[in-house]
């Protein structure tokens, strides 16, 4: 919708911005209420926020509906089940415990009902669709069908872990590590940041996990960029002593 401005247009955004009230307004057009200003403005493009009207982009306002509906979704129960099945050895009963589960079955089930099951190929849940669920035979609706005797790649797994151990060690004490805190002079300050979805899932997800706030993690990336990224003088300016 094209945005339109006139002589009433013009007027009332006036008084808003030299404090008027909604029923001082009314009053001065003579409308009943305050909803026949609102309409008069909607039909002209404009949507009220923050005191005042402001023009109403409808491009701007989907797209913002769709970074929000993203963000949801990535950071939904089942999208988080899922980036833990997609980490490497990731043990399927774990991450049902640690879900609130206390079998695969009853894992599987919730994930059915969120619209999403078990792919025996990459070993986690995919996406289907209402046909597909009609499709699929009579107890292929829960992990029941999960076949957990794989020898031979338990032997392989075995021998890849045995070929690697040093390694396997480093990174264990790596993964171990206690996150480091910083005592940094200064208070606290709101700051609105536009991230990644994905990495805004991964942040949800390890403060979860970790016990940890978004704060203390975002605060030690950021101590450790830059001390890493030529700017280790300045913020060691900003530690307690």
């Amino acid at each position: 919708m094209d945005i339109q401005r006139d002589e009433k247009i013009e007027t009332v955004l006036a008084m808003l911005e030299e404090g008027y009230t909604q029923d001082e307004i009314v009053q001065h057009y003579g409308n009943k209420n305050w909803k026949s200003i609102d309409m008069y403005f909607r039909r002209r493009g404009y949507r009220w926020k923050d005191g005042t009207f402001i023009p109403f982009d409808e491009k701007k306002e989907q797209e913002r509906k769709e970074v929000l509906a993203s963000v949801q979704t990535e950071l939904t129960k089942a999208a988080k089940i899922i980036r833990s099945l997609g980490k490497e050895y990731a043990d399927i009963m774990e991450v049902a415990t640690k879900n609130g589960f206390e079998s695969t079955e009853e894992l599987g089930q919730y994930m059915m009902s969120k619209g999403y099951k078990w792919n025996q190929e990459i070993e986690n849940y995919v996406e289907f669709t209402q046909e597909e669920e009609e499709e699929l035979p009579t107890g292929e609706h829960t992990l029941s069908t999960f076949n957990l005797e794989r020898n031979q790649q338990v032997d392989a797994l075995l021998t890849y872990l045995l070929q690697n151990e040093e390694q396997l060690k480093d990174l264990l004490d790596t993964t171990n590590r206690q996150l480091p805190t910083f005592q940094l002079r200064g208070g606290n300050a709101n700051k609105t940041l536009t991230m990644n979805t994905k990495l805004t899932a991964l942040l949800v997800d390890y403060s979860d996990e970790y016990n940890l706030t978004q704060k203390s993690i975002i605060e030690t990336a950021l101590v450790e960029f830059f001390e890493k990224y030529n700017y280790k003088e300045e913020v060691n300016k900003l530690f307690l002593n």
